[in-house]
């Protein structure tokens, strides 16, 4: 075969089969089921097909039964609108759309003398059952959470609008793999600007291959910050709310979590609770933002009193626990070698199997909590703020939020220690400055706040009215 051949199938069925076969290295999982149709002549045949991701009962009754009945056919479309028994079927021309075709779980019918060929799609792919998810969960509302499927996910979301103006755009991410990902949104309440800046964002990744989301995160936040401005959740109920405030959502075949843009910084502390029980409505919000703001600076300021303002603790205690301290490393050092620790058990917990977990969290106990303090590695006082530090995170570890958080506090505890009181205050206006001067996707990271934007505000620090959130349509300022 010469060049042009390759890119297109030819009339020989012979060529085309062994064309197939070394693309395909001559895997042992490419079935080739030979067989014979009655044209004018009887024609040679085959359908191909990858053993282990198609549904051989679906080829057997559907694909090579009404073949084999066949007595006489005019052109290939005829052979597929009046025989083949499979809903989703496609004529195919050329070798990159056979080969993708296949490789997505797809049967190929091949006749000799055509140029043509057809791709049915027979795929039967493994997939886990709906589970609930294992962040954002909530003591009440919906119990369903994404899988690896793109087809489930996308059957999930339909089934929670059950309205025409769900609109799903599907794309092929990746040169070598393609890889389906799905644009998300509500016709009449997207935000226009944010759906094209997505679209164009996603559709000029130049990529070999996609298995994680994270390429598409990058690609969707442009310009690289210390702060999420993609939201990810596991829930289709967050994700078909943030449909409805006019945002985007992205689905990536593979991946059991949705991608949501824009993302404020304020949507962090947004949890689905909030929205499906009575109590919380004007007070966990706020818990989460001091939360967040005690990850950062508790340990900044811990040090900052240890080293510049022990008059602040009262003398007797002051005496104690620092003036009179025996204790081996330098309170910093203290710090970060609890933290260390803390992120060490959390690694292990996460990679370790289920049943040892409790071993595990046991011998920390032991070695962090008790013999470190008898021994005299570190002062008891820094075991607990670390571990006041620690607990903090988890309240805003859903979303992304986590990840700048490790960032930011190790900034305030080198700033406390170095700087005191003014290093921490002076670090605190410059991090609002930057965070001000984030976009995600061209939208203020800090709306509605700065800039200001009264009417969005029913649904910031406290969670407003449902009906009237229900019946209201978000805005969001453009600034580039």
């Amino acid at each position: 075969m010469n060049n042009t051949e390759h890119s297109t199938l030819v009339v020989s069925l012979e060529k085309n089969i062994q064309y197939l076969k070394e693309k395909y290295n001559h895997s042992t999982d490419l079935k080739i089921r030979l067989i014979t149709v009655n044209d004018e002549v009887i024609r040679d045949g085959a359908v191909l097909y990858l053993d282990g991701i198609t549904n051989t009962q679906t080829i057997q009754d559907n694909i090579l039964t009404p073949l084999l009945r066949v007595i006489k056919f005019e052109t290939i479309d005829a052979l597929m609108t009046r025989h083949l028994l499979v809903a989703d079927v496609a004529k195919v021309t050329t070798n990159e759309d056979v080969l993708d075709g296949l490789s997505k779980g797809k049967s190929l019918i091949l006749i000799d003398g055509y140029k043509e060929g057809i791709l049915a799609d027979t795929a039967d792919w493994q997939m886990r059952s709906v589970t609930e998810p294992d962040t954002q969960r909530s003591m009440k509302g919906s119990l369903i959470g994404f899988n690896e499927q793109l087809k489930v996910n996308v059957n999930i979301m339909r089934n929670s609008i059950q309205s025409h103006k769900l609109s799903i755009e599907n794309l092929q991410v990746g040169n070598e793999t393609k890889t389906d990902v799905s644009i998300l949104y509500m016709d009449g309440f997207v935000d226009q600007q944010i759906l094209e800046e997505t679209r164009k964002r996603i559709t000029n990744l130049d990529v070999t291959y996609l298995l994680e989301a994270r390429v598409i995160e990058d690609a969707l936040e442009g310009k690289k910050t210390f702060f999420p401005t993609v939201f990810t959740s596991e829930r289709p109920d967050v994700t078909v709310s943030a449909l409805y405030e006019g945002r985007v959502a992205i689905l990536v075949n593979g991946i059991p979590y949705s991608l949501i843009v824009p993302t404020l910084f304020l949507h962090y502390f947004h949890q689905p609770d909030e929205y499906n029980t009575k109590s919380g409505r004007y007070g966990n919000r706020i818990m989460r933002l001091f939360s967040w703001l005690f990850s950062i600076i508790l340990l900044g300021a811990y040090v900052t009193v240890v080293r510049f303002h022990q008059d602040w603790v009262p003398k007797h205690f002051a005496k104690i626990f620092f003036k009179e301290s025996d204790t081996l490393l330098p309170v910093i050092v203290e710090i970060l070698f609890v933290m260390l620790l803390f992120q060490l058990l959390t690694e292990a917990s996460l990679r370790i199997p289920k049943s040892t977990v409790i071993i595990v969290s046991l011998i920390g106990a032991i070695v962090v909590g008790q013999t470190a303090v008898t021994a005299k590695l570190i002062h008891s006082i820094t075991l607990i703020i670390v571990g006041l530090n620690f607990l903090s995170n988890i309240s805003i570890a859903a979303g992304g939020l986590y990840g700048s958080v490790l960032t930011l506090r190790f900034v305030f505890l080198f700033l406390g220690y170095f700087f005191g009181l003014k290093g921490l205050l002076i670090g605190f206006i410059l991090m609002i400055a930057y965070m001000a001067s984030i976009r995600s996707l061209g939208v203020p990271y800090l709306a509605p706040f700065i800039p200001f934007h009264p009417k969005e505000m029913k649904d910031a620090l406290f969670r407003g009215d449902l009906r009237k959130l229900i019946n209201s349509k978000h805005t969001y300022p453009h600034k580039k």
